[in-house]
């Protein structure tokens, strides 16, 4: 019997050796997957036009997927400019502050800020045209225009102009009735960073379609969203990108129920974004 057991053994050893020696040489362990630059979405712009400002995701949790940015805050309470991971608001007055990471967001989309490209802006370049610069720049990198993409451009500008809204109390009202009594920062001769997403045409309703700006000073205490802008004059600026192929959408738990989201709001968003 013992014999036996020992030739069991003995045969399923052979076996398994027989197995190994006849499995292909070039058979190695499965590589993990390369995670995929994504555009990483709180919120959807046409509810935030409609007025839902209700925050719904903290920004310690908006942090983790991003380091750099924009959105706004629960209650429209200012902008926000994500930099090298921190968060910082530009409420009513223009003062930037560091809101703690419990705050929450209805509306905010972030990015792991990794450049694959570089602009060349000529020289006093307004914003339409830093725009055009851009756009170009990256089709010649990928070929079109129907990719998400950032950018974040540290430079000296002849002027700026930014802006900011009033903090909110419920019954909220549409975004462009609150963009009437926006608060509006002229700067001269000043250096800072322009934080810069662009949506491709068919994000429409979710997103911002074209641009869309946010910017601090160089001492981060002043900011706001960017209605226009002209480059210092002097020598060319580069303006680092990057391409992103994915998006993640995240949306309230209680849904969006109540929100007006079947009409065309284009003209809304245009006008909310430009209004000086």
């Amino acid at each position: 019997m013992k014999h036996s057991h020992r030739t069991f053994w003995a045969a399923l050893l052979a076996a398994a050796l027989l197995a190994f020696s006849l499995a292909p040489a070039h058979a190695k362990a499965p590589k993990a997957r390369q995670a995929t630059s994504e555009l990483y979405q709180v919120g959807v712009i046409d509810a935030l036009l409609a007025g839902a400002y209700g925050g719904s995701q903290t920004l310690g949790t908006l942090r983790g997927h991003g380091t750099l940015g924009l959105g706004t805050f629960d209650g429209l309470d200012g902008e926000m400019v994500v930099l090298d991971g921190v968060v910082y608001q530009v409420p009513f007055d223009g003062v930037v502050r560091r809101p703690a990471m419990g705050v929450t967001t209805p509306f905010a989309q972030v990015v792991r800020f990794r450049p694959e490209g570089a602009a060349s802006l000529p020289a006093a370049s307004n914003l339409k045209a830093l725009e055009a610069a851009l756009d170009a720049a990256i089709t010649a990198k990928v070929g079109d225009l129907s990719r998400f993409a950032a950018v974040r451009l540290d430079a000296d500008f002849a002027s700026l102009t930014a802006r900011s809204v009033p903090r909110q109390s419920p019954p909220f009202r549409p975004l462009a009735e609150v963009a009437k009594g926006q608060a509006v920062f002229r700067f001269e001769d000043v250096r800072g960073t322009l934080v810069g997403l662009r949506g491709p045409d068919f994000v429409r309703g979710l997103g911002v379609p074209g641009w869309h700006w946010h910017f601090l000073t160089q001492d981060r205490t002043r900011g706001g969203h960017v209605l226009d802008c002209t480059l210092a004059s002097g020598a060319e600026v580069s303006a680092p990108f990057q391409t992103l192929r994915a998006m993640s959408l995240h949306l309230p738990k209680s849904g969006l129920s109540g929100m007006d989201l079947g009409r065309d709001r284009a003209g809304e968003l245009k006008a909310v974004e430009s209004s000086k």
